[in-house]
């Protein structure tokens, strides 16, 4: 995971990388977080402070934003993290409150890997209706590698609507019943 820094040149070297260490300790502990990218601008809220420092999380199917203001830069990014830190452990504690039972059915749509974009993390597939779906090196999973996903392999995944199409939110090798396409 790499955080996109924008208008924050004034942030010392090694501030930064704190706070990179630390989100991506928080970002760690959610598989589906795909990007990061931490803004800073000069506040219009006098009573607020004088910078404002905006986090926002592109997350499968979702986004997890906070924002702090602050008398200086720094000081509102430290609160822009903590509040991401709180957005962070309010969506973990909704998944386990949304978690499926155990005994439910396994993915639903059978498809064929159809490119493989190491470098960028990501991959394509094609179901066997013939639709192209995205998937993200972090929805690999079932003891599938997604470094060692091979083009033309047979895979079972879930599929929701993104931001530029369908993508998948788990992709995991097909069952050894799972018909040919």
């Amino acid at each position: 995971m790499q955080v996109q820094w924008d208008n924050l040149a004034e942030i010392p070297e090694q501030v930064r990388t704190a706070i990179e260490e630390r989100v991506g300790r928080l970002v760690a502990q959610h598989d589906d977080i795909l990007q990061v990218r931490i803004a800073g601008r000069a506040s219009r809220h006098h009573r607020h402070g004088g910078s404002e420092v905006h986090i926002l999380a592109r997350a499968k199917g979702h986004e997890i934003t906070a924002s702090r203001a602050g008398s200086d830069l720094s000081r509102a990014l430290h609160d822009a993290v903590d509040a991401f830190a709180h957005e962070l452990r309010k969506l973990r504690s909704h998944r386990v409150e949304r978690r499926p039972p155990e005994h439910a059915a396994g993915p639903p749509l059978l498809g064929l890997v159809d490119r493989v974009l190491r470098e960028q993390g990501y991959g394509f597939a094609l179901v066997d209706d013939g639709t192209t779906v995205y998937f993200h090196r972090n929805a690999v999973g079932g003891g599938l590698s997604f470094d060692e996903l091979q083009v033309g392999q047979r895979i079972a995944l879930n599929v929701e609507p993104g931001d530029e199409g369908p993508q998948a939110t788990v992709v995991l090798p097909a069952g050894p019943d799972a018909p040919s396409p």
